[in-house]
């Protein structure tokens, strides 16, 4: 008697019919003023999403304004691959004298940012309202 096991399908996400990254992430990019990008994230930021992360987040640095906030509070999971879009993002405003605060909230996000913190220190807050009030 043989046994045949299935891949689990966050392995093959050919076999679910597509990637399904859009649904699995979803990525917005505001200016709620001239001092502040708002750029909101709400699902998984794994290996397989963190290109629809990368391009919302980083193209939302062509935009002039000082401050980038970016709000992690709908993540539901969130990897190193994320985290490294994160390193990426601060490195080029840095570069620009401009900066990234981070909304946080979820417990994969805040954890991911306390393991890394030696080597990746951010801005954080825990409400998005003070994160853009405080830009101003």
């Amino acid at each position: 008697m043989s046994t045949v096991f299935a891949a689990p399908p966050f392995l093959l996400p050919s076999a679910r019919g597509g990637d399904h990254q859009t649904e699995r992430l979803q990525v917005s990019v505001t200016a709620p003023s001239d001092l502040v990008t708002l750029c909101a994230v709400a699902g998984e930021v794994d290996y397989y999403t963190v290109d629809v992360f990368r391009r919302g987040l980083i193209g939302s640095l062509s935009a002039a304004a000082p401050l980038v906030v970016v709000d992690l509070s709908k993540v539901t999971f969130f990897g190193v691959a994320g985290l490294r879009v994160l390193i990426e993002a601060q490195s080029r405003l840095e570069r620009t004298d401009r900066r990234l605060r981070l909304v946080t909230g979820p417990r994969c996000v805040d954890r991911l940012l306390e393991v890394a913190a030696d080597v990746a220190p951010f801005e954080t807050m825990t409400s998005l309202v003070d994160a853009v009030l405080e830009a101003a």
